[in-house]
């Protein structure tokens, strides 16, 4: 049987109000969900999102993915200092998967995408081929570059983006959490009211185009109903991986 969580949370920031939702599916193959999420409500801060993706369904990757997003669970939650806490966050999910594979061996890894969001700013990190888009205005963007072979063939112009979504090499990942020492992406973006985030595994962004999640992300008010709704669009197009998706919105109290 398929798997299947859900998280929503909602935070006050000032005159501002942040709710995020999130919603993964283990899919029609796989034998277990490696997709990992969290949403990390930082009263009076911000909200955090998080989203791991175990690496290619080896074993180990359902454990590397949830350590590494405990660990960043953890340090998200730590009280600030004023620096930017993202590559941080990075850093102590990469150790987490380093005990990973010393308890279990093999190779067990993960890519993660974190973001922090906050009134007027958002903050992303991605090591891997995990998404965040930003939402406004019913046009999605996407922030984060993919780390993998085929993203690298694209941004040297001797792959088109439509041959790249069905290159049989699309899933071979060129950084990721493996407990070696990896540096995150780090991306800046402004927000305004009304804005959305999303983070999500490459099972939904592979089956989905970057209209279509903005069309379904944009259809209706309830946050919780939209992740579900995007999760399973994805499967009806025919994912056959885990898909996960974990949306934070913008809103004026």
């Amino acid at each position: 049987m398929s798997r299947t969580d859900d998280q929503e949370v909602a935070v006050a920031v000032a005159s501002w109000r942040l709710v995020g939702a999130a919603h993964t599916d283990q899919g029609p193959v796989r034998r277990e969900n490696q997709d990992a999420f969290q949403l990390v409500p930082l009263p009076g801060a911000g909200l955090g999102l998080i989203v791991a993706d175990g690496m290619g369904g080896q074993n180990g990757g359902r454990e590397a993915a949830e350590a590494a997003v405990a660990a960043a669970t953890v340090r998200l939650g730590m009280p600030g200092d004023g620096a930017d806490p993202l590559p941080a966050v990075v850093d102590l999910a990469n150790e987490a998967v380093a005990g990973v594979r010393r308890t279990l061996g093999g190779n067990p890894g993960t890519t993660m995408v974190a973001a922090l969001l906050t009134p007027g700013h958002l903050t992303v990190a991605n090591a891997g081929d995990s998404r965040a888009y930003l939402i406004r205005g019913g046009v999605a963007r996407q922030l984060t570059e993919d780390h993998s072979l085929v993203a690298d063939q694209v941004r040297a112009g001797r792959l088109g983006r439509a041959e790249a979504r069905h290159d049989p090499r699309r899933n071979y990942v060129t950084r990721a959490l493996l407990g070696d020492p990896v540096a995150a992406d780090v991306t800046r973006t402004e927000t305004q009211a009304g804005d959305m985030v999303l983070l999500c595994s490459d099972g939904l962004w592979g089956a989905l185009e970057d209209a279509e999640i903005a069309s379904l992300l944009s259809a209706g008010p309830n946050l919780m109903e939209a992740a579900r709704r995007i999760v399973a669009a994805a499967l009806s197009a025919g994912a056959t991986d885990n898909v996960t998706a974990a949306v934070g919105r913008v809103d004026r109290a």
